[in-house]
């Protein structure tokens, strides 16, 4: 009889294991993130983060994004923080947002319609970790460059819009309010779902992958808003 069985069930039991203790402090953290962001004045002193920020930068500046907040997020202690920082282009209502955390920086483009609907377009491969929530559509596509990732974000919102009928809001609130909101209900979606404890092992394996490159309007699909009859477009 060979142990192997036994061997993979007690791999699988440990990564079960650890994948609740990261979903708990990962929902944690989005549940109260006012105590967990510090706004910054000056940009961190790490050698590798500052090129590709300088060219989010200059690209924000070509692009009509003019410069908005920058803080840390601790994620769950000193050493665990997410440096961020946003632009804001006033005339197309949508934010441009820069992070870099653990060696490695991602971008995304945001478009808010509504308190529960907005476009999120980002490279970043873990954006589905959690399943978000019903009307924040975001769409994954890592590796692609600022100009690939606008040219999507244009593709996504143009969808939304002609589907929905939607348009995006010029939001009086200040951005750390409106991420602290994002990020707050995002936490109080997720401890909704039955068992969401236990079912990080699948979300972080298996439907975090599959998420990638499903777009704004695959994802209006699985709601059932399709396109609209041909003459009413």
């Amino acid at each position: 009889m060979t142990a192997f069985p036994f061997l993979l069930l007690a791999i699988l039991a440990g990564m079960w294991y650890l994948s609740t203790k990261i979903m708990k402090v990962t929902v944690d953290a989005l549940a109260s993130p006012k105590e967990r962001m510090v706004p910054r004045s000056h940009v961190p002193a790490d050698q590798d983060m500052r090129q590709p920020l300088r060219e989010a930068s200059d690209w924000a500046a070509d692009h009509g994004f003019a410069e908005d907040v920058m803080f840390d997020f601790r994620i769950a202690d000193r050493d665990q923080s997410l440096f961020c920082k946003t632009w804001k282009n006033a005339a197309e209502k949508t934010y441009l947002v820069f992070y870099h955390g653990l060696g490695k920086h991602f971008l995304e483009l945001v478009t808010i319609y509504d308190d529960k609907t907005g476009v999120t377009t980002t490279n970043a491969p873990d954006a589905h970790t959690l399943p978000t929530v019903p009307g924040a559509f975001v769409q994954a596509f890592p590796g692609l460059t600022l100009p690939q990732l606008l040219e999507a974000h244009h593709t996504g919102r143009a969808t939304l819009e002609r589907r929905t009928g939607l348009e995006p809001q010029d939001r009086p609130e200040e951005t750390m309010e409106l991420i602290c909101a994002a990020l707050e209900r995002q936490a109080r979606y997720v401890r909704s779902i039955p068992g969401w404890q236990w079912k990080g092992l699948w979300w972080i394996t298996v439907r975090k992958r599959s998420m990638i490159g499903k777009d704004v309007g695959w994802q209006l699909d699985q709601f059932g808003v399709h396109e609209p009859p041909e003459g009413l477009q």
